[in-house]
């Protein structure tokens, strides 16, 4: 499952999607699609993005129980601010890459827009966590300093409450 970011949209989003598609790889432009366990359903919510304008989170959570876990898909992490007055449980964002270039003591010198607040790791915003990785690649300059590529491996686990 996939969503798309500024870049996707900035170059050719159709094709970018296309290529997922055709690997299998669904792609949520403003939708959801749930999976099934063990007779328990989490549901993934992904927005089109937010800083080309594209989001709509009432169409993307249209037909979510309000009741059932959700996560959202939203490649610009500050976007929380917004998701957390949905019923959504968690975010997952990109699009800050860490800042590329991080000083210590004083973190990433640069930040893309609606990458400010919340572009490393995990954070709370209301009663909504939001996780923001770095991710691979990088924008101008193709420059990374003290800001490794990541990959990160989340483990979901049913509430005991």
């Amino acid at each position: 499952i996939a969503i798309l970011g500024n870049h996707d949209h900035w170059n050719n989003a159709d094709l970018v999607a296309g290529a997922l598609a055709a690997r299998n790889i669904r792609v949520l432009r403003n939708g959801s699609t749930p999976i099934e366990r063990d007779g328990s359903r989490l549901w993934i919510a992904g927005i089109d993005d937010a800083l080309v304008g594209l989001a709509d989170m009432p169409k993307t959570l249209k037909g979510v129980p309000t009741t059932e876990a959700t996560v959202l898909l939203a490649h610009e992490p500050d976007y929380a601010d917004y998701a957390a007055k949905f019923p959504v449980d968690l975010q997952l964002s990109g699009h800050s890459h860490g800042g590329q270039v991080r000083i210590p003591g004083v973190g990433p010198i640069v930040l893309p827009e609606m990458a400010a607040k919340y572009h490393t790791g995990l954070n709370r915003v209301g009663e909504m966590q939001v996780y923001t990785n770095w991710g691979l690649g990088v924008i101008t300059p193709p420059v990374r300093l003290l800001c490794p590529a990541k990959v990160t491996l989340i483990t979901l686990r049913r509430s005991l409450l």
